[in-house]
């Protein structure tokens, strides 16, 4: 048994093993990546009680078990230790279900830039604010999807990333001093464009002067009116490619859920006596799960009762009682649109989008969209209180007069 004691602001685990009593700081004062650890290591001790797992003799016994059992020589970080290595330690000591796949996916991504520009041989101690700086010139000279130069957001979000992993270096110890990204100088920066209707992005394409990417880009922006969301609605459940995409697509349309949330749902999220569906969040607060309710609507209430009528399992959305993945649903996505005039729909989002700003349309209150839709930057309503050109002509015409 693991148990945690608190020592001044930092935690301390203390457990039994081989008939001798163990103390080891955690190096964190959070009481949420202290439990983490501990439920982790108590559950490698139980696998070393039953024999289905041993402690090499040569290795660090807290290491070894907070790296599940992968570690048997583990890095031990000093002057002269690589980038590649503290990464490695950082992924390995990652928390069981501190992270969506998802962005655990990203965060390997983000890393793998880094140690491709930086070096993966680059030691810990010669990491800079010059090193930096270098890393944010060279990302800024390079291409990302679509062959647009990377973004200044795409930069800040891969350093973010290095500044987590420095972070959790410091708390156990491994480096010292603060990460030195302070006063980096960042390309500037475009607002994005309010979101769009079908037709206006059509209207601009059709004045001619726009690249394809100029024209990708529009179409990132589109959001879709009710009629719109009714007829895509329509189409995907007479074409749609895998039975779980249509009621996965209501529910993101008459939502504003997210995929991950989507693909999260259990059965029991639905309540039909409240017609309210319980939306699981990870993103709102860091560290803690937290949940939303959104009230449903008359299509998503008929397509839910058929579709819990089929349920075999937890998850709403699952096969042989595993969730559908991200992969799976990008892919079944696609196949549904591909060769229809909705084919320009670049990905589920655009339903979140749409929900948000048809609610905006339509004056409901913006607490009330927060409060169904979650986590939101400022920046981001920004682009959501964009009206329908209708809606802001009356608005205008109430004032002025036709």
């Amino acid at each position: 048994m693991a148990w945690l004691e608190q020592r001044g602001k930092l935690f301390h685990l203390v457990f039994r093993i081989s008939g001798r009593k163990v103390k080891k700081s955690l190096k964190t004062a959070n009481p949420n990546d202290a439990a983490a650890m501990a439920a982790r290591i108590e559950r490698r001790l139980a696998l070393i009680d039953q024999g289905d797992l041993s402690i090499p003799p040569d290795a660090d016994l807290m290491t070894f078990l907070l790296s599940d059992g992968r570690l048997e020589r583990p890095v031990q970080l000093t002057n002269g230790t690589t980038l590649k290595a503290l990464c490695d330690q950082y992924l390995a000591a990652l928390p069981d279900g501190s992270l969506e796949s998802n962005t655990i996916y990203t965060l390997k991504i983000h890393l793998n830039h880094l140690q491709a520009v930086l070096g993966e041989r680059l030691s810990i101690d010669r990491l800079t604010f010059a090193s930096l700086q270098r890393y944010v010139d060279a990302r800024s000279r390079q291409t990302g999807r679509l062959g647009k130069p990377l973004s200044t957001v795409t930069i800040k979000k891969e350093l973010t990333s290095l500044s987590g992993v420095w972070s959790w270096a410091v708390r156990m110890e491994l480096v010292k001093g603060a990460f030195p990204n302070k006063g980096l100088r960042y390309p500037k920066t475009s607002e994005k464009s309010p979101f769009q209707t079908w037709t206006e992005i059509e209207r601009r394409i059709e004045t001619g002067g726009l690249t394809e990417v100029e024209q990708s880009e529009l179409w990132e922006g589109l959001y879709l009116n009710a009629a719109e969301i009714g007829q895509i609605l329509d189409f995907a459940e007479q074409n749609v490619r895998h039975e779980l995409i249509y009621p996965m697509l209501v529910v993101a349309a008459h939502t504003g859920a997210r995929r991950s949330e989507i693909l999260r749902s259990e059965a029991a999220d639905f309540d039909f006596q409240s017609n309210m569906v319980l939306l699981r969040e990870l993103k709102r607060s860091r560290g803690r799960r937290t949940m939303r309710t959104v009230p449903l609507s008359g299509r998503l209430l008929r397509v839910m009762r058929t579709r819990l009528g089929n349920v075999r399992g937890r998850y709403t959305f699952g096969i042989d009682g595993k969730p559908l993945t991200v992969d799976e649903a990008s892919h079944y996505f696609k196949l549904t649109f591909a060769g229809s005039r909705w084919e320009k729909i670049r990905g589920w989002h655009v339903f979140r989008h749409s929900f948000i700003s048809n609610c905006a349309s339509q004056g409901i209150d913006q607490r009330m969209i927060d409060a169904w839709t979650g986590h939101q930057t400022e920046e981001m309503r920004k682009r959501y209180r964009h009206l329908f050109p209708n809606v802001q002509q009356v608005a205008l015409q109430s004032v002025f007069g036709t």
